[in-house]
């Protein structure tokens, strides 16, 4: 077993990529040919095992709660929530599991639940990335990062963007409608989204992440 549970949450599942590398390759069987066409392309090892890693996770933690072969999922994907196009959010052929998967640096986060789950990984970069994309965000989040000592900013930016792709994900939207909204915070807890309850997760060596439900 490469991955273990994150305390606290039921569902949510993390793997470390350098240490889940060389299982992963050995269960690459459990992919279909597309995935393991993809994870051929990548130029960098590193980057071809970070995907390995994270399919062949979420084929074990889909396999295990739907109760069927990893190898045999099949997944698809809804029509896109803004243009309509064929790229919208996966979902399992023939099952009604609610999942989201995400990976960044060394980690991969899989969530699995009975409502519509957004999960994010976020490494927390240096502080240039952080001034270059911190125009994105909610002006309020801008403020709030502004007024931090610039070495606290780039964990709480981390902190901030995590929480902004969960939210997104519960609906499949992504960042294709840009980091605006829904304004999130970048303080030390999140800021209340309608609709969604928002948690950040437990740190993750060098991480932050953060897990959105759809509230029935």
């Amino acid at each position: 077993m490469f991955y273990e549970e994150v305390p606290g949450h039921p569902g949510v599942v993390t793997a470390t990529v350098s240490e889940a590398a060389a299982p992963a390759r050995a269960l690459v069987s459990v992919l279909d040919d597309d995935e393991r066409a993809r994870a051929a392309r990548f130029l960098f090892p590193v980057d071809a095992d970070r995907h390995r890693v994270a399919h062949v996770l979420l084929r074990l933690v889909l396999g295990r709660h739907v109760d069927e072969p990893p190898e045999r999922l099949v997944f698809l994907r809804q029509p896109c929530a803004d243009c309509g196009g064929p790229h919208g959010k996966p979902y399992l052929r023939g099952h009604d599991a609610h999942f989201s998967l995400s990976h960044s640096g060394d980690r991969v986060l899989v969530a699995v639940a009975p409502v519509p789950v957004g999960v994010d990984v976020e490494a927390i970069p240096a502080d240039g990335p952080v001034r270059d994309l911190m125009s994105a965000l909610h002006p309020r989040e801008r403020t709030e990062l502004e007024a931090l000592p610039v070495p606290d900013r780039p964990a709480a930016f981390a902190r901030c963007w995590s929480r902004k792709e969960a939210a997104l994900k519960v609906s499949g939207v992504g960042l294709a409608r840009g980091a605006v909204e829904p304004y999130v915070s970048a303080a030390d807890r999140p800021a209340p989204v309608p609709g969604l309850r928002l948690t950040d997760l437990p740190p993750l060596d060098g991480h932050a992440a953060a897990l959105a439900l759809l509230i029935p």
